[in-house]
């Protein structure tokens, strides 16, 4: 029972339970938003609407379509709730509390709207959920007090809450004419400005219990959280409202990119693994010239199952020599790209962690990593045949329980998602020696036949691989990749070698991931190592194949 005119809703703050099947369409419950939205209320003293057991997969309070026939006392009882407010107060505020799958602390507004550099425009087929007056007397102080305390908050860059099924949209004039009574006058009400509805996607560095989602819920009470005040009615439009935002139409101009490409790449990723440290350090940037967002992955390896990973999503820089998702940036230099993260990530050790994702995440905490790097791409006589560059990488991680000095040769791509084949079966395997050889190995499984993005770094020249010019064999025990041995003999105009050895695994993390027609990969990747001839290797390795499907049920 609260005492202010503020409704908290978590409709996706059930379990899915542990012993379910893995399918293909399974969606991950909003992990912490129960407890999140019902300390929230607390706070506020607003009124919560919990679900903490329903599993999403079985029935979504989020969906029009499944509360019209499964649910329909949720939006009954929500315009009990609210009728009752807006009769006491004159007006009423809904937060719809979710989570965003990414580690960033990120709030995304969704109200039918998203943010486009400094202008608010529709989003898809949407209808604002929200009057103009409200947007600009409370969402935008609570999203310039979010970026004065560092969490960023964005206005529908990724979900908006737009699509006509998303049950947000029931606040607003599509909804108007519906044949349900209490969807009806929900839509009636928010039509009439006495109904402000906002749906809060939260990443994970905000509803993991934490220093973060603290300050979050301290900024929340202080802006959104108080009694709402009189509201002009201003209607829906927003065409006048100026809104802070980086200025990114000029695009990028090449700047950024720390060796001469041809075409613009889009996406640079990492493949190191230390040999003192034993960290593994992979992931990259998606930064595309044309998109108004870029994204950032980085997952440090520490052994075992036991991994912190950093995810985020952020507006496009309008710096043209930096990438910043976050507190994740990517800066040029005269002399190469610094690396930099400072902020939180997720620490797990779940064994099937990107398997039974919810119960990996459910098994999973954060904590603070600050890291400062230096990528050193040494200059080579001849362009790569690919975009794949042997390099250094030096600097220092501080986690929680340890401090590494990081020295590590390792690779960097920049290649297209088509062209590295994450959604085919592939072998892939690098072997950093050092500056003066570097192999990387990867072979994609096609229809018409293998495609080998192979190449090998000696003395500073880099060398192209045909298909036939190596040969990989992977051991498995259990599934696992556990050993392998590799020989290469190019045959090159200008360059011989003949190498032999073999090599272990010495990490090994399952993913699935889902491609099309229904079919999906079984993947494992990890770190690796061997010595060719007294010189060891740290490098990183990939092995996929397409699930086999069960066998068909024996007829009775």
């Amino acid at each position: 029972e609260g005492e202010a005119p503020i409704v908290l809703v978590a409709p996706h703050g059930g379990r899915r339970p542990s012993d379910a099947p893995v399918q293909d369409s399974v969606k991950v419950n909003d992990l912490h938003t129960a407890g999140l939205t019902r300390q929230l209320a607390a706070r506020t003293g607003g009124y919560a609407l919990i679900n903490q057991s329903l599993d999403r997969n079985e029935i979504d309070l989020n969906r029009v379509s499944q509360v019209r026939t499964d649910a329909p006392w949720f939006p009954a009882a929500l315009l009990e709730l609210v009728s009752h407010l807006v009769a006491a107060y004159g007006t009423a505020k809904v937060f719809f509390v979710h989570g965003w799958n990414v580690v960033q602390p990120v709030c995304d507004l969704g109200v039918g709207l998203k943010q486009h550099g400094t202008r608010l425009v529709p989003a898809g087929k949407g209808a604002p959920t929200v009057g103009s007056a409200f947007l600009s007397k409370e969402l935008l102080p609570f999203q310039t007090a979010g970026a004065a305390a560092g969490l960023n908050v964005a206005l529908g860059r990724r979900y908006p809450a737009a699509a006509k099924n998303n049950f947000m949209q029931v606040f607003s004039p599509r909804f108007a004419q519906d044949e349900s009574l209490p969807i009806r006058t929900l839509a009636e009400l928010s039509s009439q400005e006495k109904i402000h509805a906002v749906q809060l996607e939260l990443g994970v560095g905000l509803r993991w219990p934490g220093p973060e989602r603290d300050r979050f819920i301290d900024i929340f009470c202080r802006t959104l959280g108080q009694a709402p005040k009189p509201l002009p009615q201003g209607g829906r439009d927003f065409s006048h409202l100026n809104l802070a935002g980086p200025d990114v139409s000029a695009g990028r101009d090449g700047a950024f990119l720390p060796v001469h490409h041809d075409a613009q790449p889009s996406r640079m990723s990492l493949h190191f693994h230390d040999l003192v440290s034993g960290l593994g350090l992979t992931g990259g940037i998606e930064f595309d010239a044309k998109a108004s967002t870029h994204s950032g992955r980085l997952l440090l390896s520490l052994g075992g199952t036991e991994m912190l990973l950093f995810t985020g999503e952020d507006a496009a820089s309008p710096h043209s020599n930096q990438v910043r998702v976050g507190g994740y940036v990517w800066q040029r230099h005269a002399d190469g790209l610094s690396i930099s993260y400072r902020g939180t990530a997720m620490r797990f050790s779940h064994p099937q962690a990107f398997i039974r994702l919810e119960d990996g995440l459910a098994a999973s905490w954060i904590e603070p990593v600050e890291m400062r790097l230096q990528l050193s791409i040494p200059q080579t006589s001849s362009p790569p045949p690919a975009p794949i560059y042997l390099a250094r990488l030096h600097g220092e991680i501080r986690l929680r329980d340890r401090n590494a000095a990081i020295d590590a040769w390792g690779f960097m791509d920049m290649l297209r998602a088509e062209e590295a084949g994450r959604l085919l079966p592939r072998q892939l395997v690098s072997l950093p020696f050092g500056p003066d050889l570097g192999i990387f190995l990867a072979r994609t499984e096609l229809p018409e036949g293998p495609r080998s993005a192979g190449v090998i770094y000696a003395h500073g020249r880099p060398h192209p691989l045909r298909p036939g010019d190596w040969n990989l064999d992977y051991v498995h025990d259990h599934g696992r990749p556990v050993t392998f041995e590799l020989s290469l003999n190019p045959d090159l105009p200008d360059f011989s070698l003949s190498l032999n050895c073999q090599g272990k695994t010495t990490t090994a993390i399952p993913v699935v991931r889902h491609v099309t027609q229904g079919r999906a990969l079984a993947v494992t990747f990890g770190l690796s190592e061997t010595c060719w001839k007294g010189r060891p290797a740290r490098g990183v390795y990939e092995f996929s194949e397409f699930l086999k499907k069960p066998p068909a049920p024996t007829p009775a």
